[in-house]
């Protein structure tokens, strides 16, 4: 364990690790998905496909991980919630140690609606170069709604984006609190997070076992499992 001088570990490197990734896939898509044009298609398909795996982790991760990683420890309850709202507009209120129940909401949030977007980007086609892995395991109907709910999210996402780094930037100046030195760090100031609020380590063996696993189940997933699509279908 981390000694005061240096901070209390409350981020685990797989969850650090994850959340720096995912967020350089979910920008990278949302670019090339918005404004990259047909050139950027592959890059949009790479960028979503490894999203998918990323997501897979974190829900594994939110079960088994440490402490402040697992979903368990940190959704609040109505009344929790309350009474941090209350605190919000006090400059020096009580920091959390890991997610404060604001934040925890918003990554409940943000998990949610990125799941749909790369769900449904799994079924989807542009009728010209791109098609979602799975796109001919599914009715055109389905693959029409699969691709207008597809592209609804997007603007959605980058507002949620956007009020993330607003969040920060809040917290980083009115409250002081670093949100993302922690989360590269992974400690937080001893005067933040009592002793028995920290982790002792981040899991290494258990995270590797998982990516390992992970990474040969979306590989599964997203290049043998798809059925091949019909030898009467038309392709440009």
């Amino acid at each position: 364990m981390a000694r005061d001088g240096k901070g209390r570990l409350v981020w685990d490197w797989p969850l650090r690790l994850w959340h720096w990734l995912f967020a350089l896939c979910i920008l990278g898509a949302w670019i090339s998905g918005e404004w990259g044009g047909f050139d950027w298609r592959q890059w949009h398909l790479w960028f979503g496909q490894a999203a998918v795996g990323l997501l897979i982790f974190r829900l594994a991760w939110g079960l088994c991980g440490p402490r402040h990683a697992r979903f368990a420890s940190f959704l609040p309850g109505p009344r929790r919630l309350l009474a941090y709202l209350k605190t919000l507009p006090q400059r020096n209120a009580p920091a959390s140690a890991g997610h404060n129940p604001l934040g925890a909401l918003a990554v409940l949030a943000l998990l949610v609606i990125l799941a749909v977007q790369v769900g449904t980007g799994l079924f989807i086609s542009d009728d010209i170069l791109y098609e979602g892995p799975w796109f001919v395991a599914v009715s055109e109907a389905t693959a029409d709604f699969a691709s207008r709910i597809h592209h609804q999210l997007a603007w959605p996402i980058g507002a949620l984006i956007a009020l993330h780094l607003i969040a920060i930037g809040f917290y980083r100046i009115y409250k002081r609190q670093d949100l993302t030195r922690a989360m590269i760090t992974g400690r937080k100031p001893a005067d933040q997070v009592p002793e028995s609020a920290s982790i002792p380590g981040s899991r290494t063996l258990l995270a590797l076992v998982l990516i390992v696993l992970i990474a040969l189940f979306s590989w599964w997933l997203l290049a043998l499992a798809p059925p091949e699509p019909p030898p009467t279908m038309d392709f440009w």
